[in-house]
Order: C-alpha cells, then structure tokens, then sequence
C-alpha cells in the first residue's frame, strides 16, 4: 500500500471494506499480525477461521451489517483465536466505572513499554465506532495499526468520559484488550 508507513512493523494493516462493518474482525487480525509478525497466509487463515466460525453461528450477515460487541469479541477470542495465537488476553478496566483519562492512558503506556509481542485493542466511540488496534502509544498520541487507516489519535481529542466537540473519541477502557504472548501476570498492568 503506497504510502503507509510504521516504523515497528514494516508492512500494513489489513483493510476492512468500506461497506461491512467487519472492524472488530479485522482488529483482531491485525492485533495477532502485529504480536506474531505473521505472514500473509497466516493471516488469512485466521480470517477464514473467523468467518467458519460466524458462519456455523448464523452470525455472518449480523457482524457483516452490525458488526461485533464486546462479549461476542470475548467469546472469538477465546474460541477462534485461542492461546496458540495470543496466550495473554487482559480487560484491565472490565466492571470499571470510566476511569479517568490520565489513568487509562498510563496503563496502556505501561503496558506497551516498548516490549515486543504486546498490543492492545481497543473500543472507541464518538466520532469512529470501532476497533481499533494500538501500536504505541507516547504521552500526546496514540498510533494505530487499523484497519480504517486511521493512523493517529491525539490526546487532546479523547476522554473516557463523553465524547464533546473538542473530544470527539470517546475511548472505551471496559471494551480495550491488552494482548500478549509473554507468559506473565498481564494483571500487574491495572490501574
């Protein structure tokens, strides 16, 4: 893809259609592409065991046209994505009244520390309803690897709380997965 540039990865996201409302899918591939380096056709086994699965549900049209809640991003990442792709999946701010922008925002700078192998998902809404996966994360910006080529969303623009004029994305801290293949305690990235 001409002019998509990520100084971590070295290739680019894959794109959802403009049509589907397949994000969550594709923020799941993307998230275990990131965390693996995995190659193409790795990938594209993981999106034909995504959409079997969905498809022996009776879910393919309603994700297709609704796209994905959070319990049912739960459920595929336990059933289809497993601990053979991703070990660690984490929901630090699960039953968590909003925290507060400050304290989410560290967590996640905590968390992806550089380390490799780590990545988040992450909820929004506002301005975007979508997932989206976080490739790093500094003290003013979050940097995406998203499947909307949405690349950047600046601090100044988010909360936790309600999405405004000047704070458009509404960041979701109960609806962000912190994902690892580390054999860790991903706990010890609580608020």
């Amino acid at each position: 893809m001409p002019g998509y540039k990520r100084s971590g990865l070295g290739f680019p996201p894959f794109q959802q259609g403009g049509l589907d409302s397949l994000c969550g899918l594709y923020s799941i591939i993307n998230a275990e592409r990131f965390i693996n380096r995995s190659t193409d056709e790795e990938a594209q086994q993981l999106f034909n065991d995504l959409i079997h699965y969905l498809s022996r549900r009776g879910l393919l049209t309603k994700f297709l046209i609704n796209g994905i809640i959070h319990t049912q991003m739960l459920i595929i990442l336990d059933k289809v994505v497993g601990k053979q792709r991703i070990l660690n999946v984490s929901i630090p701010f699960r039953g968590v009244h909003n925290p507060d922008l400050t304290t989410f925002w560290k967590s996640m700078q905590r968390f992806l520390d550089g380390t490799p192998g780590r990545s988040i998902i992450l909820g929004l809404q506002g301005y975007h309803d979508h997932w989206t996966v976080i490739e790093s994360i500094t003290s003013r910006s979050i940097m995406l690897y998203d499947s909307s080529l949405i690349k950047r969303l600046p601090r100044s623009s988010c909360t936790t709380v309600y999405a405004t004029w000047k704070r458009k994305h509404l960041l979701l801290p109960a609806q962000t997965y912190f994902l690892s293949n580390e054999v860790l305690d991903v706990r010890q990235y609580d608020y």
